[in-house]
């Protein structure tokens, strides 16, 4: 696929299509995803277990202006992507993964527009994002977390085969449905030469 530059208000974006499914493109983030990312990431049922959330109209702008600087930085670590209906290219999440200054490894994140939870859509992009990190990224090891009580966030997790590695009992002080408190947090990981095998079965070599 070719590669679009846009160029608006004295901002250049990348929107490039780093990947695709039966039912999804991923794609760089580009000026005009605000108000996309916005539906979702300023909702307090979509972030409610997000640090971060729910996000300001001016923080979901300030985003996007983060994630056009990752593009063009060098010796990038983050990789943050919008996740797209293929049929209407419409914005309805993103998908990420964010790397340890060695770029061995990486810690896998998600979050979905609540009007497309229980599609599949989610493990379909993280899926992707997998793959990108250890087939194009080359990393050693990609984990992942979730709120010991966010049992969506893990069933993703079990569905992309990733292996459970413990779950460590009110160890961040974090905020959850909007109150920081003390909570629990599961952890799962695969390794490079785990999806890779995993890979060569499925294809039956």
């Amino acid at each position: 696929m070719e590669n679009e530059t846009i160029v608006k208000d004295g901002e250049t974006a990348i929107d490039l299509i780093i990947a695709e499914t039966d039912r999804l493109f991923i794609r760089e983030f580009n000026i005009d995803d605000a108000d996309a990312k916005f539906e979702y990431s300023g909702d307090a049922e979509n972030t409610y277990f997000m640090d971060w959330g729910p996000e300001t109209r001016e923080g979901a702008e300030n985003f996007i202006h983060s994630r056009l600087a990752h593009q063009i930085t060098e010796n990038r670590l983050v990789y943050d992507f919008a996740v797209c209906l293929k049929e209407t290219g419409e914005l309805i999440g993103s998908a990420g993964l964010y790397l340890t200054k060695d770029r061995m490894q990486a810690d896998l994140g998600y979050i979905l527009n609540k009007r497309f939870w229980g599609f599949g859509y989610c493990t379909e992009a993280a899926a992707k994002m997998l793959e990108f990190g250890f087939l194009q990224l080359d990393l050693h090891r990609i984990t992942a977390r979730c709120d010991s009580k966010n049992t969506a966030s893990e069933a993703v997790m079990k569905r992309l085969g990733m292996r459970f590695e413990g779950e460590t009992k009110s160890s961040v002080y974090t905020r959850v449905g909007g109150r920081r408190q003390w909570r629990s947090q599961k952890h799962y990981a695969l390794l490079q030469r785990e999806f890779l095998k995993r890979m060569m079965d499925e294809n039956g070599q």
